[in-house]
């Protein structure tokens, strides 16, 4: 091989070389812009993955919402049927507050009941509550007791004695305080709490804005117990655009 040759073939390799060094620089540049697309389409798919999760966590609130107050809606509505204006305590626009016999717990006397007994027979006791209120009514006259012991089978045993006689057939029943009021949060939301008996709970929370409005026979506003007729209870929530309104009627 002359000089010529040497130098020819050197000049060959080194543009081979070069060629096979272009090559490469160009397949990481591909990689890289790769990379980097890839790198963008999945930070673009987690972006809207956390969107539609905290939207469908938004939707599921919203739904829990909207079922926790139409329960608490129709408990309210149950239970302020029950009342009759002789029986309201307080008509205010953050409290509605009344007695009721709300579980129902009725019975009779199935013997007279004489001024001085505490002991007062009945035909069925069970499931009357300690410290409950209960009224007897006999033809002439009602009272106010108070429960000193749950109530058994056949006696309901009163913490003070009866003042009035009372005939076998007498009309006995519980006599719940029950409460409905609005209680406000730190956060500025409002609670509509539930009381009976002294015990309360919250029946619907976390709502904007909640009031009571009470209206008489004809129609008009009125805040005097004895006059009312239809009690209306009106929420704005935040998980709705629209407020929500239950309009009770009472018993006559």
């Amino acid at each position: 091989m002359n000089q010529g040759d040497v130098t020819r073939s050197a000049s060959r390799s080194k543009r081979s070389i070069g060629l096979l060094f272009d090559k490469r620089g160009a397949c990481l540049t591909e990689l890289m812009v790769s990379l980097t697309a890839g790198v963008i389409v999945l930070a673009a798919a987690l972006n809207a993955f956390n969107v539609a999760q905290a939207h469908a966590s938004k939707q599921q609130k919203d739904l829990r919402h909207q079922q926790d107050l139409r329960l608490g809606l129709e408990v309210f509505e149950q239970e302020a049927r029950l009342a009759v204006a002789e029986s309201i305590v307080s008509t205010t626009s953050d409290a509605f507050r009344f007695h009721a016999n709300i579980n129902a717990h009725r019975t009779m006397t199935t013997g007279p009941v004489m001024p001085g007994q505490s002991v007062i027979p009945v035909q069925d006791g069970r499931g009357w509550s300690e410290g409950k209120t209960v009224i007897i009514c006999g033809q002439q006259a009602c009272e106010n007791h108070r429960l000193s012991r749950s109530g058994q089978h056949y006696q309901l045993t009163l913490t003070e004695p009866v003042a009035s006689s009372f005939p076998a057939g007498a009309f006995v029943e519980v006599n719940n305080r029950v409460g409905y009021y609005t209680k406000r949060n730190e956060n500025g939301t409002v609670n509509l709490m539930r009381m009976v008996d002294g015990g309360a709970n919250t029946l619907i929370g976390d709502v904007e804005d909640l009031h009571f409005s009470y209206w008489d026979e004809h129609g008009h506003v009125t805040q005097q117990p004895s006059l009312v007729k239809r009690v209306v209870l009106e929420i704005k929530s935040n998980h709705s655009l629209h407020r929500t309104m239950r309009e009770v009627s009472l018993r006559s």
